[in-house]
């Protein structure tokens, strides 16, 4: 008999964000997949490809988060969890260690504070805060930037960040001001 899977949607601004773990929490595959404008017909193919591969039987567990999770639960079933709880909740399990998260999500970003008094196993939320002037500092910001520079957003953009000696101040104001 095959493990039984779960399975786990982000369904974001700009990607969907696919993992698939097994009963003692192992990722089994995951993937990241632009969604170009369309993100319920690329979830359709997503999950179209998944049970081409796995029964349903297999797959019994679907939880869904980000931007479009509420719409897609209602479309495909599903659990939906607020994304910080599951970002939280994942790190706590997978990453324990982990005292911060910084998620540069397409529409805002998260700054998640993590605490474990050590004597568990896991680390729980501690407190969270979201940017919130506007899109400035958000990944779709930085990648519609990086694009006006022919710039590769996976590779170059951050590398080049990193090298920065007086990065400027883009997330505390307004994106149409920080494009200039």
């Amino acid at each position: 008999m095959k493990p039984v899977l779960y399975l786990g949607l982000d369904i974001g601004s700009i990607s969907i964000n696919t993992v698939l773990i097994d009963q003692e929490k192992a990722i089994v595959e995951n993937h990241y997949h632009f969604c170009h404008g369309k993100p319920f017909h690329l979830l359709h193919d997503i999950l179209s490809d998944i049970y081409k591969r796995y029964s349903q039987n297999e797959t019994p567990v679907i939880a869904l988060t980000g931007t479009g999770g509420e719409l897609a639960r209602d479309l495909i079933g599903g659990q939906y969890v607020n994304e910080i709880i599951a970002q939280s909740e994942a790190v706590g399990t997978l990453y324990p260690e982990a005292k911060t998260v910084i998620e540069m999500g397409g529409e805002d970003s998260k700054l998640i504070l993590m605490h474990s008094d050590g004597e568990q196993e896991t680390s729980r939320l501690s407190d969270f805060t979201l940017n919130n002037l506007c899109a400035a500092g958000t990944g779709s910001f930085l990648d519609q930037q990086a694009k006006r520079l022919g710039l590769s957003i996976e590779k170059e953009f951050g590398q080049m960040a990193l090298k920065s000696e007086e990065p400027p101040r883009i997330a505390g104001r307004c994106s149409v001001f920080a494009k200039t």
